[in-house]
């Protein structure tokens, strides 16, 4: 065995024990919620899911989750709403019209964007974007509107990025083609490029979707904090992460109301693997 078998053999076994070592940490990860979720969901039950009443410093406590799982999700919705066509819109345009100067603009904004931390947006948005929104007929500082900009803010940069490079992925020849037989510019990028694409995109949007419903300080800032079903996009909202980072510093390890925050944590991690599921279910079946 020569020192270039070794050398190589060493590269792969080093390789390998990382990408266990990683396997280990999400399996260890998943096992430690579930953990700590046992106790509520067997005290507590099907309150969690079916009540929306959510007081665990009462006596007796309350533990409903129901308001906090929709608003997470109506959240969601809308930011994606925001988020995801803006998205598309601008990696079309990187990818189909911008020069050389005007992407290096773009992309150099999109970058500065990704770096801004989440709390100074936050912070923007409870100054300057909040009293505009309770001049529109909003009620509270905090509210589904002022979260879900947030939200796009955050997330825009990744959308971009990840549909961006979607559609760059896709042959070239394969637009050639289509330009060399008449169609429009706008038509091979949108009607031929996009739809070669269409599996990259839909894992960036699912990728952007899991983003959005794990974010945590902007809704922590500026999304109210009421445990309420919204009714209205000025009504305040309680997503699950930001009962999780508000309550999880203030209670007794091993307690009810410990475990229950666990078992929002495991509400989170549930969807995110179904977005995750379809996605690669989606993407297989593209690819057969």
């Amino acid at each position: 065995m020569n020192w270039r078998d070794v050398k190589d053999g060493v590269n792969k076994t080093v390789i390998f024990l990382f990408a266990f070592v990683g396997i280990l940490v999400v399996v260890g990860l998943f096992v430690f919620i579930i953990k700590e979720s046992i106790p509520a969901l067997t005290q507590v039950g099907k309150e969690i899911f079916f009540s929306i009443y959510w007081y665990p410093t009462y006596d007796p406590p309350e533990f409903g989750m129901l308001a906090m799982i929709i608003g997470s999700l109506i959240l969601t919705g809308l930011s994606s709403l925001f988020v995801l066509p803006l998205g598309y819109i601008i990696s079309f345009f990187l990818y189909n019209y911008a020069n050389t100067f005007e992407r290096k603009i773009i992309k150099s904004t999109i970058d500065l964007l990704s770096g801004i931390p989440s709390v100074i947006i936050g912070t923007f948005l409870f100054f300057y974007v909040s009293p505009i929104v309770m001049k529109l007929g909003a009620w509270s500082p905090g509210n589904l509107l002022t979260a879900s900009i947030g939200l796009t803010i955050l997330s825009l940069p990744y959308a971009a990025s990840l549909m961006e490079e979607s559609l760059s992925s896709v042959d070239q020849s394969l637009k050639e083609s289509a330009l060399a037989l008449g169609a429009s510019k706008f038509t091979a990028g949108f009607k031929i490029v996009t739809k070669e694409a269409s599996s990259g995109i839909l894992n960036s949007i699912i990728l952007t979707v899991n983003r959005i419903i794990g974010e945590t300080i902007v809704v922590l800032m500026v999304a109210g904090g009421a445990a309420i079903i919204p009714k209205s996009i000025f009504d305040p909202v309680r997503p699950l992460t930001a009962a999780i980072a508000s309550e999880m510093g203030e209670v007794s390890v091993g307690s009810l109301h410990y475990s229950a925050l666990f078992t929002a944590g495991l509400i989170l991690l549930t969807i995110s693997f179904i977005l995750t599921l379809i996605s690669k279910t989606v993407i297989g079946g593209k690819t057969k």
